[in-house]
């Protein structure tokens, strides 16, 4: 399995997502050009393909797909000790403007 080498900003965004439309909610945990962690308790299977909707700090929406990667669901009662429930997220063909925000994190 091929690990990240890309630097990951950790950033909270306000997300919705799933694999037909985006209608579930959560936030990044990170990003990065290539992928991100979605803190969520609803969890596709690795090798799910989602389409994502990012909000931006000034209120402009960003989509992306991704592939699911991994998974760990984590009892609701146990999230706010174990604080890894979601899914990391490889992200195809980044668009212009995600990497444009990206940017603006790092310098």
């Amino acid at each position: 399995m091929e690990k990240r080498n890309k630097t990951r900003v950790v950033k909270r965004l306000f997300i919705h997502f799933g694999p037909e439309h985006p209608v579930n909610i959560g936030f990044t945990g990170d990003i990065s050009s290539t992928g991100l962690f979605i803190k969520t308790n609803t969890i596709f299977p690795p090798g799910s393909v989602l389409k994502i909707e990012i909000e931006l700090p000034n209120s402009k929406t960003i989509h992306i797909q991704g592939t699911v990667m991994w998974a760990k669901r984590v009892p609701a009662t146990l999230v706010r000790h174990v604080k890894k429930s979601g899914m990391g997220v490889r992200i195809l063909q980044p668009p212009e403007e995600y990497l444009n925000f990206l940017e603006s994190l790092e310098g």
